[in-house]
């Protein structure tokens, strides 16, 4: 379990490092990681709470990590902080990452880093045909998200490439 969250922890900073709202290529020879990220979507535009999103699918080794990565637009009011995610009654794999960020996500400075939820292949492809609706609850509040089915099924195209 710990070498998949470091794992989850390194290809979140290399999605940072990453160019433009569009998706594209996730690579690090050094560490053996390779992938794909999809685009930016907006997940919630509650007032003062904006979240975005993108979906990430790397290998390292014989590993396949799949992740919504969740981060905020800053506002200038306050960080959101979230502990757990749910979905239908069901505690969703969340890792928080707001103590994490520098406030650079996605190729931009202009957004915090939340969380991110994992994904089986199951979720991902439930979430191609549907989307994700889940609800983060933490010392934030609570605050409902829905990622749309496009980012799933984008994230899913491009690693069908690799």
């Amino acid at each position: 379990m710990f070498h998949r969250l470091s794992v989850l922890a390194l290809v979140f900073m290399l999605a940072a490092c990453a160019t433009g709202g569009r998706g594209g290529d996730l690579n690090s020879p050094d560490q053996g990681l390779s992938g794909v990220y999809s685009r930016q979507m907006l997940l919630s535009d509650d007032v003062h709470h904006v979240l975005m999103g993108h979906v990430i699918v790397a290998t390292r080794g014989d590993e396949t990590i799949r992740a919504l990565i969740v981060h905020q637009r800053r506002d200038g009011v306050h960080r959101l902080r979230y502990s757990t995610a749910w979905r239908n009654g069901i505690e969703l794999p969340y890792r928080s990452l707001a103590h994490r960020s520098g406030g650079c996500t996605h190729g931009h400075c202009r957004d915090f880093a939340v969380g991110m939820i994992a994904l089986s292949p199951e979720m991902m492809h439930a979430g191609a045909r549907s989307g994700l609706r889940a609800r983060l609850i933490g010392p934030s509040g609570a605050i409902i998200i829905h990622a749309p089915p496009a980012l799933f099924s984008e994230a899913l195209a491009r690693a069908a490439e690799m």
